[in-house]
């Protein structure tokens, strides 16, 4: 059974570059694994096996999270050059996912072959169809069939979420026409759910739940956009959730 994850920020900010410079390196790799424990210790899996991609490609590259690579790197949090992580219920236990803020984590799952598969999603990834590419990670890797596709879309900024000028992450401006609206005061405001939705759409993925709550308003969430100081400037906001899914271990 897959689980998934969406922190808020229950047990702390979910990466170290986020904690107070303050700390050193070393005191800061402690925090986070505190952090890592204790929401493992709330969902139920070993808070040392989580593991994210760093998605220095852009270009839907996925990477398989096997049990002879968790036994290899005991700790997690590996560097992973590709987009997107894939992992199957052959490996119980074990987290995929990633240190969130205002954007997304799309998160797909294949109910009969019981494989998943992950991407944290930011504006301008999303501008690169990168949410249509979790579905054809599942197709190329384990010939998954769209109609066996569930996504869940995790927690991230509503509309709430403004400019004071046209995003430069917004390059496909017909994908963005329905979901950036500029109001009276020359505000953008930007509706990353509605593209994400008509992206899945024309995906074929019928089946999508999506987290509604707002990263930037809602108190139990951090925001990028809330802590800056272009923002709402409230640095209770500085830090960032968690966002993945595991499969359940079998007892």
């Amino acid at each position: 059974m897959l689980k998934i994850v969406d922190t808020g920020n229950r047990f702390g900010t979910m990466n170290t570059t986020t904690l107070p410079k303050t700390l050193s390196s070393d005191e800061k790799r402690k925090v986070f694994m505190e952090h890592r424990m204790a929401c493992g210790a709330e969902y139920g899996f070993d808070g040392r096996k989580m593991f994210m991609a760093d998605q220095k490609d852009g270009t839907g590259t996925f990477f398989e999270i096997t049990t002879d690579y968790v036994e290899a790197n005991p700790d997690g949090w590996t560097n992973i050059d590709e987009d997107i992580l894939i992992i199957t219920d052959k490996v119980p236990g074990v987290v995929i996912g990633h240190p969130v803020a205002d954007c997304p984590v799309v998160i797909m799952q294949d109910v009969k072959k019981n494989v998943c598969a992950i991407a944290h999603c930011s504006a301008s990834l999303v501008d690169k169809k990168l949410p249509m590419m979790v579905a054809d990670a599942l197709l190329q890797a384990y010939e998954s069939s769209d109609t066996d596709i569930i996504a869940y879309v995790s927690a991230c900024a509503g509309t709430s979420w403004k400019y004071d000028s046209y995003p430069s992450f917004a390059k496909d401006r017909k994908m963005w026409e329905h979901a950036i609206e500029e109001d009276d005061k020359g505000i953008f405001h930007i509706n990353l759910r509605k593209v994400i939705s008509e992206q899945l759409n024309e995906r074929n993925i019928a089946r999508v739940d999506f987290n509604m709550d707002d990263t930037i308003t809602n108190p139990n969430y951090y925001s990028n956009s809330a802590a800056s100081p272009y923002g709402l400037n409230d640095q209770k906001k500085l830090g960032r959730n968690f966002a993945g899914a595991f499969y359940k271990i079998k007892k």
